[in-house]
């Protein structure tokens, strides 16, 4: 005669435990989607054990996608920022002027073709910031926002192009690709396609335009300073 074998489903993880994940800001900011498979996986562990009910389950995923979507937001605000992963070119009145990859610097003469490979200075984390420091040491210049300011005058940061998982993207500069890259970050939205949404938001965010209240405009250190 056999026996009846019932199994029941048990589980470490508690509701505290699950918003002590959710608040974990260090793994949300520096493994987003690992932090919400991992609270999605938690949430569907504590169904399955009967901890909670459908309907709080759906209220934990909400919670998950939720933290999610605001980071990957977040990130990309943090992205106007000066990145080494990416190349810029310093502007001033119209004309281009230095050349930043990386951490090298590189002026250029008015008229002459940008040079990458010489480098007059690299980009340092010193106690007032990220400046820019000569072979001898010494400060040329200091980033802030989407500005280069030196002893002779401020300079526009234009990114040009950025690295992500190792494919060089060139800036979005046409109005029309950067409005449809818009729009299909709504239209991810709408659907609840995260992936999606996240990966596109990624994409946009390297480009000389900037959105807005009523849809995007282009990017200056003044309007970097107002997004910000």
């Amino acid at each position: 005669m056999g026996r009846d074998i019932s199994f029941t489903h048990r589980t470490s993880m508690t509701v505290e435990r699950w918003h002590r994940m959710l608040d974990d800001e260090s793994e949300r900011r520096d493994l987003p989607r690992l932090y919400r498979e991992n609270l999605i996986e938690a949430a569907d562990d504590m169904l399955r054990s009967g901890i909670i009910d459908p309907l709080e389950h759906f209220d934990l995923l909400e919670l998950a996608e939720s933290a999610y979507s605001h980071e990957i937001e977040e990130q990309i605000v943090r992205h106007r920022y000066f990145l080494r992963s990416g190349s810029y070119v310093l502007v001033r009145d119209g004309a281009a002027l230095g050349y930043l990859s990386g951490n090298a610097f590189n002026w250029a003469p008015p008229g002459e073709r940008l040079n990458a490979s010489h480098i007059d200075a690299r980009v340092t984390h010193t106690d007032i910031g990220l400046e820019l420091l000569n072979r001898s040491e010494e400060s040329i210049g200091l980033i802030d926002g989407k500005r280069c300011i030196t002893p002779t005058g401020e300079y526009e940061l234009v990114e040009v192009s950025r690295m992500i998982r190792g494919i060089v993207l060139r800036a979005i500069d046409d109005p029309d690709l950067y409005r449809a890259a818009l729009d299909a970050i709504q239209l991810a939205k709408e659907e609840g396609d995260t992936e999606r949404h996240s990966a596109i938001l990624t994409r946009a965010s390297v480009s000389i335009f900037m959105p807005c209240p009523r849809g995007f405009v282009r990017e200056t250190p003044d309007r970097f300073r107002w997004r910000s």
